[in-house]
């Protein structure tokens, strides 16, 4: 029977079931709230392949195969560990990395409305740990994030990526000509900049404090149209207008994870050390601070200088480097470099997760 429908009539059965899936999940979600705990014990990294393998060989993509695996996991464990704070709201970039991160964990996700209210929740202890963007491959580096890191007694914890693909989404029947105002955050808007010069001309462009508020105001209004992720068209159902809008396909955005102890991995690649440090306003300091990690063969894979709030004029810098502190290596490179600096923080060793 399925054969003798159309591709378009078949694409629309499965974007469909699509939105139907993700509301049976956040039903699960309520209902798994209600059961014992103990019940809920023991999801684990076997249960969470077994199920994404499944939604990749039902037909899914391998991007939300894996989001819906790790949500759904973590729905089973739902109020049994840990509380893990993201930027929110719901279908936010940062709740499907924090997905992706603590997928094999039992988690409350607890979504917030800003960076420093993430930082804020953890540093209380309402939250064990948290998760921010600190920097998008177009873009840039996220200042509010590398601030708060400046600000907090927080370590980073681990770091990890998502590929970001942003569509246009819209209330359910909305045709792109009906479309006279586009909405998202800064950085979707950045990133979307030539198509909506290109595909939207005189359409009235405002900024939204999130992609997944964003979506939500969206689907809520006639003539508005939103910029953002399918998991949040999903959610808040939306319909997609034009699926990958971004300007350039390969479009990543980086995510930390920040609390005060180490997380327990399955997976990493790589271990990286961030740390923040000042320099005296005179020539050749920051080659002197930067040498010692040079003579030693030490990869930095980030540096960047910020303004010092409160003191205009006057910068730290943000830098990240391959290898552990615990390393006798590291160790050395990061003595010399506090003989260097005027102020020097170690913000952790930390595992890339995948």
């Amino acid at each position: 029977m399925l054969s003798t429908l159309t591709g378009d009539i078949l694409a629309e059965e499965i974007r469909a079931l699509d939105k139907e899936f993700v509301k049976l999940l956040l039903k699960r979600l309520e209902f798994s709230r209600a059961v014992d705990r103990h019940i809920l014990r023991g999801v684990n990294a076997e249960a969470y392949n077994f199920l994404r393998k499944s939604l990749v060989d039902a037909g899914l993509s391998e991007n939300y195969a894996s989001l819906f695996a790790g949500l759904y996991t973590a729905i089973l464990s739902q109020g049994s560990g840990l509380r893990v704070a993201y930027l929110g709201p719901r279908g936010s970039f940062s709740e499907e990395a924090a997905i992706k991160v603590f997928r094999y964990a039992n988690i409350e996700f607890l979504p917030q409305s800003s960076i420093s209210a993430v930082f804020r929740v953890v540093e209380e202890g309402d939250a064990d740990y948290g998760v921010v963007p600190i920097e998008n491959s177009l873009e840039g580096s996220v200042g509010e994030t590398i601030d708060m890191l400046a600000e907090s007694t927080l370590r980073i914890c681990g770091d990890t990526e998502l590929r970001i693909r942003l569509n246009l989404i819209a209330k359910p029947g909305t045709k792109l000509e009906e479309v006279k105002l586009v909405i998202s955050n800064p950085y979707a808007l950045a990133q979307a900049r030539k198509f909506i010069e290109s595909r939207l001309k005189g359409v009235k462009v405002e900024v939204a404090t999130s992609t997944s508020e964003a979506v939500k105001t969206a689907v809520s209004s006639s003539g508005i149209a939103a910029i953002g992720s399918e998991y949040a068209a999903l959610l808040y159902g939306g319909e997609i207008l034009l699926h990958g809008i971004e300007d350039y396909k390969e479009n990543y955005t980086r995510f930390i994870i920040i609390g005060k102890t180490p997380i327990e991995v399955n997976e990493a690649t790589m271990i990286k050390t961030a740390v923040l440090f000042t320099l005296k306003h005179e020539p050749g300091s920051l080659y002197r601070a930067l040498q010692p990690f040079a003579e030693r063969k030490v990869n930095l894979t980030k540096i960047e200088s910020r303004p010092i709030k409160g003191k205009p004029w006057e910068y730290m810098f943000f830098m990240e480097f391959e290898g552990d502190m615990s390393n006798e290596n590291i160790s050395q490179a990061l003595n010399e470099l506090s003989k260097r600096t005027e102020s020097l923080k170690i913000l952790g060793s930390y595992p890339k997760i995948t």
